[in-house]
Parts: C-alpha cells; sequence; structure tokens
C-alpha cells in the first residue's frame, strides 16, 4: 500500500472511531477507541524497542573500533 492510501484509511478510521464513540455513544465505536489506544501502546512500545537496540549496537561498534585504532 501506498503511503497516502494508509493516510487516508487511517484518517477514515478516526473519523469513525471519533463519530461512533463520542456522538453516537455505541459499543462498536468503544471497541474502536480501545482498538486504537492498544495500538497506539504496541508502537510507543516498539518505538522505544528499537530506540534502545539501535543505541546497544551503536555502543558495542564504537567500542569495538575504538579497540581496533589503538
Amino acid at each position: 500500500m501506498s503511503k497516502k492510501t494508509i493516510l487516508i484509511l487511517g484518517i477514515v478510521y478516526a473519523v469513525a472511531t471519533l463519530i461512533l464513540n463520542n456522538v453516537l455513544q455505541t459499543a462498536i465505536g468503544g471497541f474502536m477507541m480501545t482498538l486504537s489506544f492498544v495500538a497506539l501502546v504496541v508502537a510507543i512500545v516498539g518505538a522505544i524497542y528499537y530506540l534502545i537496540k539501535f543505541s546497544i549496537k551503536q555502543f558495542i561498534y564504537n567500542r569495538k573500533n575504538r579497540k581496533s585504532i589503538e
């Protein structure tokens, strides 16, 4: 999928969630809101995991390079 398609789907999902949860106050809207919160938490935890993983790899790489220079 292209970035434009993903962006449009995200906007449509957000609008549908807003209408179903806040305006109509349906159970489907509540479920969609819960799903959105879970996706947000997973995205934040995943981003932190990849940042820590990259930092550790960079630290090990820099330590190896310092040893070879000396």
